[in-house]
């Protein structure tokens, strides 16, 4: 089976990279993996954008430095395996749990591939990737998002990364970017363009609701930023028909905004498969120019082979011991909702049986046995 990063679409609050709780607005990350980072603060301090500083509405915080990653060689690191579906019966919670400040950004091998793609995007449509609304509390949220990343960046990987002069230089890319950024579209394109993240800034409006509110979205797999962008949490969540939400997360997950400290960042996994491989599109779920809203209703799953299926994450995983099992066991116990939200019908014929087998080849090899089973969502 093949495997390339999709994300699930933000609505889902799912986080694969992580991204600091700390800011002027709640800043999500979309890795392409459905993943999403979040930053959270109501009304922001005024500060100059080249501040490093982060100081939130009720209490004063400062994001950590993280400790250099010394040993890290961007052409060799191979992606950190993410297994996020369980053994047995599902629970619809948001399934939170404690982020390290030092695995905040993410990088490995992958980042050429991701770089490249999100380049071409930018230049075929920048508008179609890159938004904010025009008022003070966005733009600040733009500008601090990309300070952090940077701070982030030259600290944590400073044989890729280094500020001087105020540019910021990629020694991977031999690219260079103003720092700090004069506009808020710069900031959100430049912080897209270090990074193998999508980026979403959720802000909240004097309507006391969390609004997706600016973004860099080059990777989204079958979402645009126009179709979500000014969306409040709930409205983005029933917009994708978001399996339970209401009577499982809809309180749990706007308390969880409106409360979570800068200071305890957070993370959060999921899954997703695509029939395809498309990295900034999946085409089987519909054209990317079009204005139709990608769905399952209108996906094409005419001819699909194992090989085109794609699981959210960037190695493939039908050879790691136990995961075939773990992964088919999971698919199983989808309910009804859960089943039509992740589209199980239009692969379940192909993808069960194949992973049935390699889970048979993995027990008569002995190797269950020899390896334990690594601990969600690992």
């Amino acid at each position: 089976m093949a495997s390339i990063a999709s994300p699930e679409d933000v609505i889902a609050l799912i986080s694969r990279h992580p991204l600091p709780l700390a800011g002027t607005a709640l800043i999500l990350a979309a890795l392409l993996l459905g993943v999403l980072q979040s930053f959270t603060s109501k009304n922001p301090p005024k500060r100059s954008p080249a501040s490093t500083s982060t100081v939130s509405s009720w209490e004063s915080f400062v994001t950590p430095v993280p400790e250099p990653d010394l040993d890290f060689d961007p052409v060799a690191r191979t992606p950190k395996l993410y297994r996020p579906f369980r053994h047995g019966r599902n629970f619809i919670t948001m399934g939170i749990r404690k982020m390290d400040w030092n695995n905040w950004i993410e990088m490995d091998s992958y980042f050429l591939q991701y770089h490249e793609t999100k380049a071409a995007e930018l230049k075929k449509d920048f508008d179609e990737h890159i938004k904010h609304v025009d008022n003070e509390v966005t733009k600040h949220a733009c500008f601090e998002l990309y300070e952090e990343l940077v701070q982030y960046l030259v600290h944590r990987y400073p044989k890729v990364f280094r500020l001087s002069a105020n540019t910021v230089h990629n020694a991977l890319t031999g690219e260079t970017f103003r720092f700090p950024a004069q506009t808020p579209f710069e900031a959100p394109s430049s912080s897209a363009l270090l990074v193998q993240d999508d980026l979403v800034i959720m802000v909240e409006n004097d309507d006391g609701h969390y609004h997706l509110d600016a973004g860099a979205v080059c990777l989204p797999g079958f979402w645009r930023l126009r179709e979500k962008f000014r969306m409040w949490l709930d409205t983005l969540h029933f917009e994708a028909s978001v399996p339970h939400y209401a009577e499982k997360l809809q309180k749990s997950m706007n308390r969880f905004f409106k409360t979570l400290p800068a200071a305890r960042p957070v993370v959060r996994n999921n899954y997703f498969i695509l029939l395809d491989d498309g990295l900034h599109w999946s085409h089987r779920l519909g054209d990317q120019a079009g204005t139709e809203v990608a769905s399952w209703a209108t996906a094409n799953s005419k001819g699909l082979t194992i090989d085109e299926i794609h699981f959210p994450v960037r190695t493939p995983i039908v050879t790691e011991p136990h995961v075939p099992g773990r992964l088919a066991e999971a698919i199983r116990n989808w309910d009804e909702t859960m089943s039509k939200y992740k589209g199980k019908s239009h692969r379940e014929h192909i993808l069960l049986p194949y992973l049935d087998g390699q889970h048979r080849l993995q027990k008569e090899s002995g190797v269950l046995e020899s390896q334990t089973d690594g601990e969600f969502p690992f």
